[in-house]
């Protein structure tokens, strides 16, 4: 029996990006995070997220709400920020 080496490949280079960027993200200060979120998003995009968790999860408390867009967007930028050639 044979393993997909190319999987376990990319597999352990996506995780090592993973660590990578969160020891970055950990060293930085909000407003570093802030222009790395302005990078990818406008305010126009972020509406587009707290309305999805509004309509999508039913939240409507606006705490919540925010805690939960920051989570959402921290993942998308993420995403960008690892997958970036």
């Amino acid at each position: 029996m044979t393993t997909d080496t190319t999987a376990t490949t990319t597999s352990e280079e996506q995780k090592d990006k993973l660590d990578t960027y969160f020891e970055k993200l950990e060293k930085m200060k909000s407003e570093d995070m802030m222009s790395l979120v302005d990078k990818y998003l406008d305010e126009e995009a972020i509406e587009i997220f707290v309305d999805h968790i509004e309509e999508f999860y039913g939240v409507e408390d606006d705490e919540q709400l925010g805690s939960l867009a920051q989570i959402m967007i921290s993942g998308y930028v993420a995403a960008m920020e690892t997958n970036k050639k």
